[in-house]
């Protein structure tokens, strides 16, 4: 006898294929299958025939589906499925589907692989695609951050080049009038002195001094504007006459007035307070002079002072250019000088400075503003309690 016609041949090339065979008939009754297929679904051979594919597949409709229609295109490839083993416990497949004639009788025939193994490794591939999906997600959002403190970073430093090159313009131009105002009355000092004019000599001397002063303050002001920026600024507290401390205040500036300029200081407090005296004289006299500066002659500057719940409330007002409404949000930044400024001298850091002083004493400061007709600047201090008086001297 051949080796064809030997059935315990074919018995054995059944078995040691690598996929599991199943034949049913119609009915679905299981008529064949091989050893691979019994160790997929865990049961002996015996006990496959003995089922029905229904208690096989998890799901029948593929199945089902081929018996009707089998020469449909998608059973021309691989398919995937899931098939219940003996232990109840689902398991992924890949199968495909053939027809087969025999004894004029149609039978169904599967080649079913066990893809578990693969299964699993595309489940942990699709984690890994996550996690690393996840991990390019953090270090994009890490990324955008880096740029935008870049971003932000750089504008700063060409924020501060602008300044520095604004700053350098008009400390240029405030520098420069002085030292010429004093050189050239230096001059004239020695020109008068040669002349005996004692009096010309002592006008030019005073102008001289006052020229010194001006340059001076400027400096101060440069100097207190690095400490406000470097936190260096610590109050000193002491008691004063709030009243008394703002007539001084206007005494001082009276030599500043135009022709026909006044100040009119409505006193309604004229109380000792508990405050940084030197502190309060910058902010007022900073906006005092400003009030003086950018009105004209024959104006009015306003002066109130009163007490209230908050603390301490000045008010300064004048009838002079005002602020251009759409450069207001600008006001307090340092070197910014508005539109309508550009013949009155000055370096644009004195609003700056009196801003980072009231920061300091935990104040606020606020105005109203109209182009053209004047502007008034509110102060808020607050009033130090008697407990927080005995903290500070102690």
């Amino acid at each position: 006898m051949m080796l064809k016609d030997k059935k315990a041949f074919y018995k054995v090339c059944f078995d040691s294929m690598q996929v599991g065979i199943l034949v049913c008939n119609s009915k679905k009754e299981i008529v064949l299958s091989n050893n691979p297929l019994s160790e997929i679904f865990g049961y002996t051979t015996e006990e496959i025939y003995a089922k029905n594919t229904d208690e096989l597949f998890a799901n029948n409709s593929l199945l089902n589906e081929f018996i009707e229609h089998p020469k449909k295109i998608k059973f021309k490839s691989l398919l995937e499925d899931y098939v219940i083993n003996k232990d109840g416990v689902k398991i992924p497949i890949e199968l495909s589907f053939g027809k087969i004639e025999y004894d004029k009788k149609p039978y169904y025939k599967a080649l079913i692989s066990d893809i578990s193994k693969r299964k699993h490794k595309e489940i942990e591939i699709d984690n890994l695609n996550v996690k690393l999906e996840e991990e390019v997600k953090l270090r994009n959002i890490e990324l955008e951050n880096a740029i935008k403190k870049l971003k932000v970073s750089l504008n700063k430093e060409k924020e501060l080049n602008n300044l520095k090159t604004k700053f350098i313009t008009l400390a240029s131009h405030e520098f420069k009038t002085p030292l010429s105002a004093i050189l050239t009355s230096s001059e004239l000092i020695v020109k008068y002195a040669d002349l005996d004019k004692t009096e010309k000599r002592d006008e030019h001397l005073a102008k001289v001094k006052m020229m010194i002063t001006h340059l001076n303050n400027m400096i101060d002001s440069l100097l207190t504007l690095e400490n406000i920026e470097s936190g260096n600024i610590i109050p000193s507290f002491s008691y004063f006459n709030l009243g008394d401390l703002i007539n001084e205040l206007i005494t001082n500036a009276k030599p500043l007035l135009l022709n026909n300029q006044k100040i009119i200081f409505i006193n309604n407090c004229n109380v000792t307070v508990f405050q940084d005296a030197n502190i309060f004289k910058i902010i007022i006299t900073n906006i005092l002079y400003n009030a003086i500066k950018y009105s004209s002659g024959k104006s009015e500057i306003k002066i109130d002072c009163f007490l209230n719940k908050k603390g301490i409330l000045i008010s300064i007002n004048d009838n002079g250019i005002g602020i251009p409404k759409d450069e207001q949000s600008l006001i307090f930044k340092r070197f910014f000088r508005a539109r309508n400024v550009g013949y009155y001298p000055g370096t644009g850091i004195g609003l700056n400075i009196v801003k980072g002083y009231i920061n300091c004493l935990k104040g606020t400061i606020s105005f109203k503003s109209i182009e053209k007709k004047g502007t008034t600047f509110y102060v808020q201090l607050p009033k130090i309690e008697s407990y927080e008086q005995k903290g500070i001297v102690n």
